[in-house]
Parts: structure tokens; C-alpha cells; sequence
């Protein structure tokens, strides 16, 4: 898989706004969990992206507080290698006909009908 260079800029005092999970200690891939809107990380990370390295730093044996150790003190640049995975935003998705079952529409109707 490709690996991608993604540095980020911000204003000092401005969080980065990503939720980072896994780590060494976490017997788990280091990778981002969630973008907060409008954030330095929004546009350029994305969920369900494996971070591979922070700054000059691999982080295939890193935990999760030496990661987030790294990232804080990087100031208000700091640089990603990432492997792009698989998103968990599905708010975008529509579907392109009818819905078959809706629980909501199930128990109003369920709450008309009279009891015998």
C-alpha cells in the first residue's frame, strides 16, 4: 500500500482535532479514530487512516502515549505518514430507492392498530 506524506499546520493553542487509537500497548495499529470539523486535521487526515510514522519517527513499536508525546511536542507543525484506510463516515451515503423497512414507521403503526 501507497504511504502519504500529510503535514499539518496550526494556530498555536488550536487543537489538531483527531482522535488517534492503537498503539504498542493497545496490541494495535496507531490510527485515526475521528476528525473534529472545521479542525487542522479535517481535509488532510481521515478516518481510518494507519499512521506509520510521526515526524522521523516509525511507529510500528510506539504506544499510544509516546505517540501522543511526540505529537504535542511537535509545536504547530507537525508530519504524518499515513497509509490511507478504509473510512467509517457513512453520513454521505443515500439510498437510491425506496427503504424497505423503517423501525420508526413499523412502531407507529404498531400503536394504531387496536388491541383485540
Amino acid at each position: 500500500m501507497a504511504q502519504t506524506i500529510v503535514q499539518l499546520h496550526r494556530n498555536p493553542g488550536v487543537p489538531w482535532g483527531f482522535r488517534l487509537q492503537g498503539g504498542r500497548d493497545f496490541s494495535a495499529e496507531l490510527s485515526v479514530k475521528k476528525i473534529q470539523p472545521g479542525s487542522p486535521a479535517e481535509g488532510h487526515l481521515w478516518p481510518g487512516d494507519r499512521i506509520v510514522g510521526i515526524g522521523n519517527h516509525g511507529t510500528q513499536n510506539m504506544t499510544h502515549m509516546q505517540a501522543n508525546h511526540i505529537i504535542k511536542s511537535a509545536g504547530n507543525v507537525v508530519q504524518f505518514t499515513v497509509i490511507r484506510g478504509p473510512s467509517t463516515d457513512f453520513s454521505s451515503i443515500k439510498p437510491t430507492g425506496p427503504v424497505k423497512f423503517s423501525p420508526w414507521k413499523y412502531n407507529q403503526q404498531q400503536q394504531q392498530q387496536p388491541n383485540y
